[in-house]
């Protein structure tokens, strides 16, 4: 048995301009029994609890707005593995998932007495839907030089009286051009019936989930991928190269001028659309010596197409991130002292940005009597996001009461030369030029920390 339960909060006040104040958190909790069947068959049963919430709440001189999104899921599931043979390696298995999600949104301008609109959580409409699901697929080991994995998926979704069911086929097959090399290729269909709709705007993350239904159909997936892996040096160093393209179907976002507001039909503020994503990955690791790690970096392009929005072009989708590089590595300085770094880059995030504003008065935005132009969507990009971290550990084995126990101490830097990362970025009136300019709004700088581990 497991249980977690965190939460954040976190506010930004700049009196002259915006304040806002959000706090989320996550509880979970896992049941799980593992039992074997002979020398053959063996089950992993669980029983889980999940329940993520934010809430947001931000104004800027006369306008306040609020927003709360939450889901909360109960997930009964058991999963098989049955080994009849040296040559083959099933899996099969049943889900069952109960989504209950709680999204809503109000904005206004701020009343004359400075009183502000609060959402109460028993007020808002609950939405409620089962998801189910059966799978089954073989690991096949037709000769020492192909392999292959395949099976089905079996998805059955049902809300309000609509039910949706799919069959998702995959593929995976491995040929081994010799005994240091092989080619991988990959198909895999998929299907999501929870829709995360995000805001493409230059102010603070606000993206809420909502379910399936009559009009909101699931969205939908092909996956295509295909690699080439070799190892060298006797298998101290692994590298890879692999290409995928994928497509979407029944991509959802909010329609230009539409918000989400507190039990109002959300189904209405909707459009629909498709979106691609193609990319290459490349991977090398080094797995034995002193000094060991890993080198990753990613080159993807995803975007998304709606009749509806942006004239009706292709524009990028919100999560896009055009270049992301990992690098971890790991130095045995000691026996007992170990030396760690990683350090991570990736481009920054797209959002839609003004390109011209109209002034008018006595109007109830934001961004006080100023309506802007807006002539594309996700236009700009936040500043490249890069950090690195750095720790040391202590690992020794030592004698208590005359049992042997691990013991670690790990000193660390988090952030260490304390990049302002954006987390998000407003727009406010310079009160001297009348012109409006970007303030860009950044999280956890440099961060020290200590920790210790036993293990008994």
């Amino acid at each position: 048995m497991s249980y977690f339960k965190g939460n954040d909060d976190a506010s930004y006040i700049n009196v002259n301009s915006l304040n806002y104040t959000t706090t989320f958190g996550n509880s979970t909790g896992t049941f799980r029994w593992n039992h074997l069947f002979g020398n053959k068959i063996f089950s992993n049963t669980s029983i889980i609890y999940d329940d993520y919430d934010l809430a947001l709440s931000t104004s800027q001189n006369n306008y306040y707005s609020l927003l709360y999104t939450a889901v909360q899921d109960v997930t009964a599931k058991t999963d098989f593995t049955i080994a009849p043979g040296s040559k083959h390696n099933i899996k099969a298995g049943f889900i069952f998932t109960r989504h209950r999600l709680s999204p809503a949104s109000f904005s206004s301008q701020i009343p004359g007495n400075g009183s502000h609109l609060s959402i109460h959580k028993d007020s808002i409409d609950k939405l409620y839907s089962n998801e189910m699901a059966l799978y089954v697929g073989d690991e096949f080991e037709a000769s020492k030089k192909i392999s292959v994995n395949y099976g089905l998926r079996f998805p059955l979704f049902t809300a309000y009286g609509k039910t949706y069911f799919f069959i998702e086929p995959r593929f995976t097959g491995k040929f081994s051009i010799n005994n240091v090399s092989s080619i991988k290729a990959s198909y895999t269909r998929m299907n999501q019936f929870l829709h995360l709709i995000p805001n493409s705007t230059a102010g603070l993350p606000t993206d809420i989930w909502i379910p399936s239904s009559d009009q909101t159909k699931p969205q939908s997936s092909t996956q295509y991928a295909i690699g080439y892996f070799r190892n060298f040096k006797q298998n101290a160093i692994e590298a890879s190269v692999e290409l995928y393209y994928k497509e979407m179907d029944n991509q959802v976002l909010f329609g230009e001028g539409k918000q989400l507001r507190i039990n109002v039909n959300i189904d209405s503020l909707l459009v629909y659309g498709k979106g691609k994503s193609y990319g290459a990955e490349l991977f090398v690791k080094k797995n034995s010596g002193k000094l060991t790690g890993w080198v990753s970096y990613t080159y993807s392009k995803t975007t998304q197409q709606f009749n509806d929005l942006n004239y009706g072009k292709e524009f990028p989708f919100k999560y896009d991130r055009r270049h992301v590089l990992s690098v971890t590595a790991s130095y045995q300085l000691t026996k007992t002292w170990t030396l760690s770094t990683v350090f991570v880059f990736a481009t920054g995030v797209p959002f839609t940005v003004p390109t011209g504003r109209v002034s008018t008065l006595n109007s109830a935005t934001i961004f006080e009597g100023n309506y802007y132009v807006y002539e594309g969507r996700n236009n700009y990009r936040l500043e490249p996001y890069h950090r690195l971290d750095i720790s040391a550990s202590n690992k020794k084995t030592v004698t208590f009461f005359k049992h042997r126990y691990e013991r670690e101490w790990v000193f660390g830097l988090y952030n260490a030369y304390s990049r302002l990362n954006p987390y998000f970025v407003y727009f406010e009136i310079d009160a001297l030029t009348q012109k409006p300019t970007a303030k860009q709004v950044s999280l956890l700088p440099i961060i020290p920390s200590v920790s210790f581990n036993f293990k008994f």
